[in-house]
């Protein structure tokens, strides 16, 4: 099964990092052109200099690489001398609740997806994996983690490595909220009892299939120019690891608004639900919140009328019956077109309902949360959930560690 590993990160030097919450950032697939200004502005060393440069043309991944060099060189980047794992805690408020998720970055041996070693859950589009292939060629390192999450129903990874934290890289507050606090273990029998553990299971991608299926054509591209046997740097991805059953593990679900329903009017679409579906009408308020995992809702514009809606009779695999599994296999499939529906997602629920009951959006789909059993259960058999899904929150931040390839 998935093969675990430390590595000697490469990371910024406390000596020269005047304050890491001004040189974090968050994931380059989520920072808009305002941010990254904000970013850049923030501090000469932000991250984002290195994960999300500027520019139209591929000499941008030039530039990122000489940064990257220049600040190794001179020590604004240090590599560690020994194999580490590095255990990387976010703590986080979120629906009234305190949570903290635990997890630790290594490095993980890449394996194909036939080999259910690592399962994915999410489509990839070509045009994102191209930018972030480029980026790492130019650059010679994973610059960014792949989030992936791993079954210990007994904790005892969390356990092994809470016995052996020490004084931490960083403790720092962004300016979000969140408190992130990194660690670095070395010793060679915790990394051990560590990776042994993990031996026996399966690894799901929760965040960073573009960065995963990258460092498979990066393997792909170098095995093809340097062909043997013997393991190389390639054969590895940087990857943060959380375990599934934590109670920090929060996925919220992505909302779907419709702009166009086609041939129905909203009431003759509720009729045809009914034709698939159990149809429930309920209080606005009631139908928005505690959906079960088999369950979505439908909201209408005048925010009056809401609906549950459950299956009529489950499949026997069990995950067919999710609500974003019905949504799609069914919803988008026999009623609507998913393509000339103009779907807007969004993963916050008051703006989902919000643009709903303004008027712009003739219906809304409102999801249950999900847990990573759901999403195992799924991908386990082969299958993919629909794109915009899930949304792991909090978002791992990019500048923790970088992988070298060398």
């Amino acid at each position: 099964m998935p093969t675990v590993k430390g590595f000697k990160g490469i990371r910024y030097n406390p000596a020269k990092v005047g304050d890491f919450a001004k040189v974090l950032a968050p994931p380059y697939d989520v920072i808009s052109p305002a941010e990254q200004e904000e970013l850049l502005a923030l501090d000469p060393l932000n991250v984002v200099r290195l994960v999300l440069p500027k520019g139209e043309t591929d000499m941008k991944y030039e530039r990122a690489a000489k940064t990257f060099r220049d600040w190794f060189v001179g020590d604004v980047l240090i590599q560690d001398k020994e194999p580490s794992i590095y255990p990387y805690y976010q703590e986080f408020e979120i629906g009234g609740g305190k949570y903290t998720r635990k997890g630790f970055i290594g490095r993980v041996k890449l394996e194909d997806f036939s080999t259910k070693k690592i399962l994915p859950h999410e489509l990839t589009f070509p045009k994102h994996k191209q930018d972030r292939l480029k980026l790492n060629t130019a650059c010679k390192a994973n610059m960014s983690p792949v989030f992936s999450v791993y079954s210990d129903p007994e904790g005892d990874v969390e356990k092994a490595i809470e016995k052996n934290l020490g004084e931490p890289i960083f403790d720092v507050t962004t300016a979000d909220g969140l408190r992130n606090i990194l660690w670095k273990i070395s010793d060679e029998g915790v990394i051990s009892r560590i990776t042994e553990r993990l031996a026996d299971t399966s690894f799901l991608i929760a965040d960073g299939h573009h960065r995963y299926e990258t460092a498979l054509d990066y393997r792909r591209i170098h095995r093809e120019s340097s062909p043997g046997d013997q393991e190389k740097p390639y054969d590895y991805v940087m990857m943060f690891l959380a375990r599934g059953e934590g109670d920090g593990l929060i996925i919220n679900p992505t909302h779907r608004l419709v702009k166009n329903l086609g041939q129905y009017t909203t009431e003759s679409f509720i009729a045809k639900l009914g034709e698939y579906f159990n149809v429930k009408e309920m209080e606005f308020g009631k139908a928005v919140s505690d959906i079960g995992h088999e369950e979505f809702t439908v909201i209408t514009k005048d925010r009056k009328k809401a609906y549950r809606v459950s299956v009529k009779n489950k499949s026997g695999d069990g995950y067919s019956s999710l609500g974003v599994m019905l949504l799609h296999k069914i919803v988008f499939k026999n009623i609507l077109n998913e393509e000339e529906s103009g779907i807007f997602y969004t993963k916050f629920l008051e703006e989902a309902t919000g643009l709903t009951g303004g008027g712009e959006y003739a219906l809304g789909f409102i999801l249950p949360e999900l847990k990573a059993g759901d999403i195992f259960d799924v991908v386990r058999d082969g299958e993919r959930m629909p794109h915009k899904t899930t949304y792991f929150y909090p978002k791992i931040l990019s500048g923790l560690t970088f992988n070298p390839l060398w």
